[in-house]
């Protein structure tokens, strides 16, 4: 039923915990996994362009390369096929587009990013993905009960 699982990844802890259910979902199913990380450059869309924010933007696309090779070296050493993606736009908008054109049965994210300190409803970005996917959304918190 979970084949095609989509791991939503902020490099934060709560997204790290987030990968290791969805890697785990996925070898139980026979599934593989495609992650993503999405760098919010939409907030640097107003300012004006320069080396300051050509900077910036290159920090957050390293930023999510090494978020996507923690969780794909995570997959690679329990067995579990892997693909990864960064992309620039809104995190919420992209993670429901992507996981609409792609066939993702199921998308697993963290209950609250990085920028989330310990709220007590959902981050703005797990809320938004809940409230509007077309697909199963599995939210983890970030620590293990």
């Amino acid at each position: 039923m979970f084949e095609r699982i989509m791991i939503a990844t902020d490099g934060s802890k709560h997204s790290e915990r987030a990968a290791e259910v969805g890697i785990e979902l996925a070898r139980l199913s026979g599934g593989a996994i495609t992650i993503i990380y999405v760098a919010d450059t939409g907030r640097l869309s107003h300012l004006p362009e320069d080396m300051a924010i050509a900077s910036i933007r290159s920090l957050l696309i390293r930023e999510g390369e090494d978020a996507t090779n923690y969780v794909e070296e995570k997959a690679t050493r329990a067995g579990v096929a892997s693909t990864k993606m960064v992309v620039e736009g809104n995190p919420g908008d992209e993670l429901l587009r992507l996981s609409s054109e792609s066939g993702i049965d199921v998308v697993v994210m963290g209950s609250v990013g990085r920028t989330g300190l310990d709220k007590f409803l959902l981050g703005s970005v797990a809320e938004n993905v809940v409230r509007n996917s077309r697909v199963p959304v599995l939210t983890v918190p970030g620590e293990k009960i």
